[in-house]
């Protein structure tokens, strides 16, 4: 068999790949698939159709009676307006209807189930003409900066921080959110319009439980990591 590098590989490929793992005593048990990102319910949804088709035929031609099909994930997150989430009631219903008897389905979940699990909490050190600038930065939070989106947040005041002078505050202009990195894209929000901040307040970013800490690049200029602390429901 003539080896080639893996992104060449096309569907092709895959009764050699299944005789490769048939002479090392695997049994293939279906396929995994993970063809989009970032789709809601009713977009899945039309990816899964043709990922079914494709399987069950491929399937089928490998005598392969009961399989194991992994639809893949990409379930929206949309940073721009939280409260919109994915739809999982209607994508649920629709996989009921794709499926067929004997035939398991899975997904990846992903960051549309743990996004909404964490949130990065940092101080603001200082105001100027629109900027914010806090203790922390994309060396603790990448999402925004490698989705290119502005991180949702909340400004929470706080009166007491030892301040000796008086403390700058944006007013109501709109305020771009920057961490104390040595470049331009240590940039966690863009021109948000929001309540005032002041130096000291801290700023709550939400949707921060998954590819925040995990992604980021963690020991640029050697800044310390932040706090972690899991909150449980009290019994």
């Amino acid at each position: 068999m003539t080896t080639k590098d893996h992104s060449d590989a096309t569907v092709e490929d895959l009764p050699a790949c299944r005789d490769l793992l048939a002479r090392g005593r695997l049994r293939v048990r279906g396929l995994h698939a993970h063809l989009a990102s970032g789709l809601g319910a009713p977009a899945a949804l039309a990816v899964a159709g043709k990922i079914l088709r494709f399987a069950r035929d491929w399937c089928a031609s490998a005598g392969i009676a009961r399989p194991v099909i992994t639809l893949g994930g990409g379930m929206a997150v949309d940073y721009g307006s939280p409260a919109r989430t994915f739809d999982w009631e209607a994508y649920g219903r629709g996989l009921a209807r794709l499926r067929r008897l004997g035939e398991t389905l899975r997904i990846e979940p992903g960051r549309a189930v743990t996004a909404y699990c964490g949130w990065y909490v940092t101080r603001v050190l200082d105001v100027k003409r629109g900027f914010a600038v806090v203790a922390g930065g994309t060396h603790h939070l990448r999402t925004p900066a490698a989705r290119g989106h502005s991180q949702p947040f909340a400004v929470l005041p706080d009166d007491t921080w030892p301040h000796p002078w008086a403390r700058d505050q944006s007013g109501n202009r709109p305020v771009t959110v920057v961490g104390q990195l040595c470049t331009p894209k240590d940039v966690l929000a863009r021109e948000v319009r929001t309540g005032p901040v002041r130096t000291g307040d801290k700023i709550a970013f939400g949707l921060a439980g998954a590819y925040a800490w995990n992604i980021s690049h963690t020991a640029f200029l050697m800044h310390p990591a932040p706090d972690f602390h899991y909150l449980g429901e009290v019994s």
